[in-house]
């Protein structure tokens, strides 16, 4: 049996107090892509779909995933930076 395919990437999540719908911004590094979220949870959740689709059409493209790099230093009082965790296959199956 294959062990799934499993991958970690940084992201930038950016507290923004004036947008009341999205007020969680999300970027995604190695991808250079932005998503959003309603709260701490919906954005990490955000960002996990956002890293799934894009490696989905990576992958059926034929094409390499990008190496995640390092861990972004916080540069905002209003960021978190952290590791988000993708099973690829997983994703895909669902």
């Amino acid at each position: 049996m294959a062990k799934d395919l499993t991958v970690s990437y940084p992201v930038v999540i950016t507290h923004d107090n004036t947008d009341v719908d999205y007020p969680y911004e999300v970027y995604i590094p190695a991808f250079e892509g932005n998503t959003q979220g309603r709260n701490m949870a919906n954005a990490i959740l955000m960002a996990r779909d956002f890293i799934g689709l894009s490696a989905m059409d990576l992958r059926e493209d034929g094409k390499a995933l990008p190496h995640p790099g390092a861990l972004p230093n916080k540069t905002q009082d209003d960021q978190t930076v952290m590791l988000v965790e993708v099973n690829i296959d997983d994703y895909q199956r669902r």
